[in-house]
């Protein structure tokens, strides 16, 4: 695997962080780090751990202390953007947030999860996304922004499916979706009947909770024999990069989709929205995942 090497940074670097807790597994410090390595972009991605306490003090002196932008991760997507001074479109309808953008001195949260979902979906798996329906399993920050972008793109059928501790704040959450694509979304509490029955009509299944991640990597959300070659399965979760859920989906005839592509094309855009580079998408994800095997954990 190529190595990254030492960055010396200068006056003019452009530093660029990640806010959340814990990052230890995160790829996205290197993923970004070895594109502007390999473009010559004057710029170094750092992660900062922090508590929820530390949040609103970090985002508000991040340019003090020179950042031009930053990503945001689990916990704090749904908290962020209180501390922000606007949010685009891709984050103004759900109100969760994970990419910092400096504009004109103002900070504008943007998301680029749902964004680089639906383009993993169109330009991995080339399909069109008015023409399918679409079960979420996980009404968390990524699965609400992944019914809005899929929404924003013209879908007409999205259920979600939560567990009951978090429906409160999932119908939350997807009220605002609602608000802006009424009749589009609706959402249920997850059970094993209520899987089976989504399974028996919608046909792309989006896999959006932490289950079966690193290093709980034996566990799968539902029954897998429910199944059925006509499905897409997509899989939020990168680490690793073929979950349990994937293996068993592709043993059934089904197409499916890694996290890993999701995570490439949000990390794309957001090179975009900070740099205006246009980033290697090959380059992105085969050396994610060499580094991913050479942890272990691909």
């Amino acid at each position: 695997m190529e190595d990254v090497k030492m960055f010396n940074t200068t006056v003019k670097t452009k530093f660029f962080g990640l806010l959340g807790s814990p990052l230890g597994q995160s790829a996205a410090p290197f993923m970004h780090n070895s594109v502007y390595q390999k473009l010559g972009v004057d710029a170094l991605y750092v992660p900062l751990e922090l508590t929820m306490d530390q949040l609103e003090p970090v985002v508000a002196n991040l340019e003090n202390f020179h950042y031009a932008g930053s990503g945001v991760t689990m916990p704090f997507k749904t908290q962020v953007h209180k501390y922000l001074d606007g949010l685009a479109d891709s984050a103004r309808f759900t109100e969760v947030v994970n990419t910092i953008v400096f504009e004109d001195g103002k900070k504008i949260g943007h998301n680029t999860d749902g964004t680089g979902f639906v383009l993993s979906l169109q330009k991995q798996l080339g399909l069109v996304i008015p023409d399918h329906n679409y079960l979420i399993l996980g009404a968390g920050g990524a699965g609400t922004a992944i019914a809005c972008a899929l929404a924003m793109e013209g879908a007409k059928d999205i259920k979600s499916l939560c567990i009951a501790k978090d429906y409160f704040c999932a119908e939350t959450l997807f009220e605002r979706v609602d608000r802006h694509f009424p009749f589009v979304c609706t959402i249920g509490e997850m059970t094993e009947k209520s899987i089976a029955a989504a399974l028996e009509k919608y046909d792309v299944i989006i896999h959006a909770t932490k289950v079966g991640m690193y290093p709980n990597v034996d566990e799968i959300l539902f029954d897998p024999e429910l199944l059925q070659p006509r499905h897409i399965v997509a899989d939020v979760v990168y680490v690793p990069v073929e979950t349990k859920l994937l293996r068993e989906a592709a043993a059934r005839g089904c197409r499916t989709l890694s996290g890993l592509w999701m995570n490439t094309y949000q990390a794309a855009e957001q090179m975009r929205l900070w740099l205006g580079i246009e980033p290697p998408l090959e380059y992105m994800y085969n050396h994610s995942l060499e580094y991913l095997r050479a942890q272990g954990k691909a």
